[in-house]
């Protein structure tokens, strides 16, 4: 932007300057010589030039303006978005929650439960909740049967097939 203005203002200065001249000649020459047509020249193509970029320096303005609305506009729907996502979050996690609780889990189970339907491997799990891996393997193994799946696959599918588009 900078350079389009610096090139703004060396334009009107060739064109006043040539047109000073043009002036100046005509008036001592009394007539149209090649000399002035020259000057002419010059004066119409900083004079042609200066408007071109000022159209162009218009163009841009429009075009940053329409993007900065297009971006407001964008933000807005990104975070209309991330309000919906979070209210869903929050009922998918009340849902599983619900279905836990129907199931009858101890607290242990269920947050054995979640931490496996996170994707955390026994190990994983045995270290997050300080207890040893055989622990959370033989919970595992009971909120399986509770739950009536068969395994990890089995509990995940349980909440997320409905969820899937065929």
């Amino acid at each position: 932007m900078h350079a389009i203005r610096f090139s703004l203002v060396i334009f009107s200065l060739i064109f006043t300057i040539a047109l000073t001249d043009i002036v100046y000649d005509w008036e001592e020459a009394g007539a149209i010589d090649s000399h002035v047509m020259v000057e002419m020249f010059m004066a119409m193509a900083s004079l042609v030039a200066f408007v071109v970029l000022m159209r162009c320096m218009w163009l841009d303005k429009k075009a940053l303006k329409e993007s900065a609305q297009r971006l407001s506009s964008a933000k807005r729907a990104l975070s209309a978005a991330e309000h919906q996502t979070q209210k869903l979050m929050g009922d998918f996690s009340k849902i599983i929650q619900a279905q836990l609780t129907d199931w009858q889990f101890t607290q242990s189970e269920k947050e054995v439960a979640l931490l496996l339907l996170k994707g955390l491997s026994l190990e994983e799990i045995a270290v997050v909740r300080e207890t040893k891996e055989k622990t959370v393997r033989q919970q595992a193994s009971n909120l399986y049967k509770k739950a009536g799946v068969c395994g990890r696959h089995e509990l995940v599918a349980f909440f997320f097939e409905d969820l899937l588009i065929d």
